[in-house]
């Protein structure tokens, strides 16, 4: 239940705050999370961002304040935008007309409620997991920016992993470490929000890593899911699964560390691919 006692004390702090910014650092304090594990679980949960819950429950508003006479500029306002245009696009984006044809005789206009939280009984999809300890982990890789923030990592991940066999970083990876296992592994980042660092790696051998990145997974117990199907549709799936089934069933904590996919040779478009998510634990 501790989770979505969590959750449902996040929403209380949006539902406060739709007039302005959002603070991460509460947020996460709320979540007892870092901002790159709370801004996944929250989409995992929802199947949107905090942006995006944010955007639809100000326009939710918005249309009764509009219908009740008043002004543009004044909701804009009211709402923390900081000109009448940008509360334009984001009125747009939620309910496809402008903000002044809202009062006109037809006007479809969408309406989304306060989230609230409840346990889902699934227990038609079987997760298989194991607990293990590893030692602090080496690798040698390449790294992008990425955001959890409205799926944005489900797009740009994907196409990383395809620029990278494209453009031959893949084959020189390879060449500093023959045999190893690839890794595609989710670095926090500094300061506020949902954006994360996104490294391909392979393990670090010793040997010659010119022109990579040196990166370090500090020791931890991990709990490790099994993936399998194509990629990247299986993986992602296994993500979305641990963060809205397997933790709010289990009660785990997480750490505040690096995330991990693991994986093996293989083809990775075959029905039968098997990689693995590794999520840190406290133990």
């Amino acid at each position: 239940m501790k989770w979505i006692e969590r959750l449902t004390d996040c929403v209380d702090y949006l539902e406060n705050h739709l007039d302005g910014e959002i603070d991460w650092n509460v947020l996460c304090d709320r979540a007892c999370l870092s901002r790159l594990y709370f801004s996944r679980l929250f989409e995992a949960a929802t199947g949107m961002g905090v942006s995006e819950y944010q955007r639809r429950r100000r326009m939710t508003l918005a249309v009764r304040d509009l219908l009740g006479g008043r002004k543009v500029i004044d909701v804009a306002l009211d709402y923390g935008y900081s000109s009448p245009e940008a509360f334009c696009r984001a009125f747009k984006s939620v309910h496809g007309i402008a903000p002044s044809q809202a009062g006109e005789p037809g006007a479809a206009l969408k309406s989304y409620h306060r989230l609230s939280f409840s346990i889902s009984i699934k227990g038609d999809r079987e997760m298989n997991y194991r607990m293990e300890r590893k030692d602090a982990l080496k690798f040698f890789g390449t790294s992008i920016g990425t955001s959890s923030e409205d799926g944005q990592n489900y797009v740009e991940i994907p196409r990383f992993w395809q620029e990278s066999w494209k453009n031959g970083v893949m084959e020189r990876l390879n060449g500093v470490s023959p045999g190893s296992p690839c890794y595609g592994i989710c670095f926090e980042c500094e300061g506020d929000g949902p954006e994360f660092r996104y490294a391909i790696a392979v393990d670090d051998r010793g040997g010659d890593g010119k022109g990579f990145e040196s990166l370090e997974v500090p020791p931890s117990e991990w709990a490790v899911f099994e993936s399998v199907g194509p990629m990247p549709g299986a993986i992602q799936d296994v993500w979305k699964r641990i963060f809205s089934e397997w933790l709010p069933a289990t009660g785990y904590e997480l750490r505040n560390a690096p995330q991990i996919e693991y994986y093996p040779p293989g083809d990775s478009q075959a029905a039968d691919y098997r990689c693995e998510v590794w999520i840190p634990v406290k133990g």
